[in-house]
Parts: C-alpha cells; structure tokens; sequence
C-alpha cells in the first residue's frame, strides 16, 4: 500500500511543478467548441496512466510536453466532427494599464497560433518557451532538420495570416 501512496505523491509534486505547461498546451488547442478543462482532464489521466512507464530517457518536462500535446491532437481528432473552426479570437482580460499594446500582441499571437494545424500548433509553442530544435524533434516526433524547414514555413504562414 506504501508503494501507491508514493507514486501519488511523486505523481502530484510532478504534477504540481508541470501544471502551467499542462495549462498552455490544452489552451492552444482548445477553442469555443474545444473545452479548456477536458483537454486538461484528459491529459492528466493520461499522464497519470502513463506515470509508471516514464523511464527516464528524456526529462520529465519532455515527456510531460509530449504527452499533452499528444492528448490534445488525438481528442481534437476524436471529436472533429464536434468541433467545427469558429474563428473568434480567444478571450483575453481586459487591462486599463501600460501593457494593453502587449495584451494585444499578445492576443493576436494566440488567434494566429489558433488556426495553425495541430503539429504547427506544437512547433510554435515549444519554440516560443524556448525549446531547442533537437527538444522539439523530441516531443514531436519529427526531425531536427524538419523542425527547422516546418518553423521557417510557420513564421512565414503566421505572417502572412497577420497581414490579412
């Protein structure tokens, strides 16, 4: 019994310490037909499941991006059929301070990022928190080199969109 009561804790303090990359992956993917808190449900159950076949091969935080961003394209694709593009911008807080041209920098990225394709939506993101190529390749799946030529086309796809 001892033994399962470690691996809640280990699993919460993981948990805990990951929440806000949880967070950002279930937003970029969620939308007015796309629930914020299921995408976020489903990825900690999945984490959860997941937890005891962890190895360590790759950091935690690696493992934790993959599995969200995983969760989150295979729900969107599950419930396609539910969940038709409406094409409003995110809700965002409104601010009377200094930092409003920032909010709505800030407000136009994420309705850029919100009409890329899954995989597109995950490049940008990782690479925005600053992730490197080869931690990108990682959690994706894909190349390093196709890393590269995928986010040359994104920023370029993300410019062209910016400019309609």
């Amino acid at each position: 019994m001892q033994n399962n009561n470690d691996k809640d804790k280990r699993f919460l303090e993981v948990l805990d310490r990951h929440k806000s990359v949880i967070a950002k992956v279930c937003c970029i993917y969620s939308s007015p037909s796309v629930d914020f808190d299921d995408l976020y449900q489903e990825t900690v159950i999945n984490l959860w499941n997941g937890f005891d076949k962890f190895r360590g091969d790759a950091k935690i935080s690696t493992w934790i991006y993959r599995a969200a961003i995983n969760t989150c394209i295979t729900w969107n694709r599950r419930n396609k059929k539910h969940a038709n593009n409406i094409s409003l911008e995110p809700d965002m807080p409104v601010t009377t301070d200094d930092d409003s041209g920032k909010l709505a920098d800030y407000k136009q990225l994420q309705y850029l990022i919100s009409k890329l394709n899954p995989i597109e939506k995950a490049i940008i993101t990782l690479w925005l928190d600053e992730k490197s190529y080869e931690e990108i390749a990682s959690i994706t799946g894909i190349s390093h080199a196709n890393v590269a030529v995928k986010l040359h086309r994104i920023k370029e796809k993300m410019s062209k969109m910016s400019e309609l």
